[in-house]
């Protein structure tokens, strides 16, 4: 296959488990843009807390934020898709009897419940990534009036909960009720929602056509839920070992692990 595009989920799949970038991993990506390979990086972050080590990276021109809700070229915002206020105002009705950890991504500005800025620990988050919540966004005591504040901006909104049944039981009532939602999740605790048509796979569609490339002429490797549609599309779809099985089960192939330079097999065997 002449793959043309290769696109690569941050966390979990490029990023160690420390929120670094292996060294290696980095030279495999700058081998590949020098072969001519156009990578381009889609993730569930939102632009403001893409990590500095990948905006180096000369030759990433193309960066896909908040789960394929905005798309940059060049730094430049070129695409949003929104979510609509219709469906932000409906999100706060259905939740209203609940006392949920909220995020919220409006463009340029992230900004998240305080509980959850001032001890992410609590809500599972992993040791190495407080400094990245806590330099990456604002915070507010009361994000549903944030939220409503901003009802019309939106890139896409989630939730953090540690009750696995309650995340399971809001999951199925918001999907029910809201067709025009895509509702995903990148890591363990989080409800994760944002425009229909803002996922990867559209993402990965739109990148495709802005740089007339054939879809099976592009590779992906992701490791979360919200990876599995991008790897099913792409012409090969690479799952990280440590992947959920959503996205194992989608994947033509299966690399080693983010913490075993899996990106970097992926690269060598494309060249």
């Amino acid at each position: 296959m002449n793959i043309q595009l290769l696109a690569l989920d941050l966390d979990g799949t490029t990023m160690r488990t420390n929120n670094t970038l292996a060294p290696d991993v980095k030279n495999a990506i700058e081998r590949a843009i020098l072969s001519g390979i156009e990578v381009a990086v889609i993730s569930g972050r939102p632009y403001t807390s893409m990590p500095r080590e990948i905006l180096e990276i000369r030759g990433i021109r193309w960066i896909v934020a908040s789960n394929g809700a905005a798309i940059y070229q060049n730094g430049v915002r070129v695409h949003a898709d929104r979510l609509r206020e219709t469906d932000v105002l409906r999100i706060l009705d259905l939740t209203k009897e609940h006392d949920l950890i909220w995020e919220a991504f409006c463009g340029n500005e992230t900004c998240s419940d305080k509980r959850y800025y001032d001890n992410p620990l609590q809500y599972g988050c992993s040791p190495a990534y407080v400094d990245y919540v806590r330099t990456s966004r604002g915070c507010c005591s009361d994000m549903r009036g944030y939220i409503f504040q901003n009802r019309r901006r939106l890139d896409c909104l989630d939730f953090v909960s540690t009750d696995s049944r309650l995340r399971q039981t809001l999951w199925a009532q918001l999907e029910s009720a809201l067709p025009g939602v895509y509702i995903t999740s990148s890591s363990r605790n989080f409800v994760e929602m944002m425009n229909r048509s803002a996922n990867k796979a559209n993402a990965l569609r739109q990148l495709c056509a802005r740089l007339n490339i054939d879809i099976k002429n592009t590779a992906a490797a992701g490791n979360a839920d919200n990876d599995a549609d991008m790897l099913a599309l792409a012409g090969i779809g690479a799952a990280v070992r440590n992947a959920a099985p959503a996205c194992l089960n989608v994947a033509d192939a299966v690399i080693p692990s983010n913490d075993e330079g899996g990106v970097r097999e992926l690269i060598m065997q494309l060249l």
